[in-house]
């Protein structure tokens, strides 16, 4: 189970990378039109794409965490599906369609459930070893 979450946040990380990109392409589009106003929407536009890859790199690294069993990687998983769920509800709230933006909640919700589930607390819990 650990290594199907990894792949779905890591699945999660690439769409975001590519979202960033449209994001990115917004902004050089608006980045070469008019004097101030555009240009500056570009600025906004290019920041909204490195917010998304930040977060994605998250994914990555909470991927990472998760499959070598470490101890931060439960607070990672739950620090970005928070992230993740509160960036959804900034669009929706912008009068993105409800629909469209609740596919990117799909992988965060798995993650946080699993992550609360006794099984994903003993995948992230460290293991001592008894010597006798």
């Amino acid at each position: 189970m650990r290594i199907f979450i990894a792949i779905l946040a890591f699945g999660q990380a690439v769409l975001g990378v590519l979202r960033a990109l449209q994001w990115f392409d917004v902004g050089a589009d608006l980045f070469g039109q008019g004097i101030i106003l555009l240009p500056l929407i570009g600025v906004i536009a290019f920041a909204a794409g490195a917010l998304v890859v930040s977060v994605a790199m998250l994914y990555v690294l909470f991927a990472v965490g998760i499959i070598l069993a470490k101890s931060w990687a439960w607070w990672l998983g739950f620090i970005v599906s928070a992230i993740n769920v509160f960036l959804v509800v900034n669009i929706v709230i912008q009068s993105e369609s409800p629909s469209r933006a609740g596919f990117w909640l799909i992988v965060p919700i798995m993650i946080t459930a699993y992550l609360l589930s006794p099984l994903g607390r003993a995948a992230t819990t460290p293991r001592r070893e008894v010597n006798f």
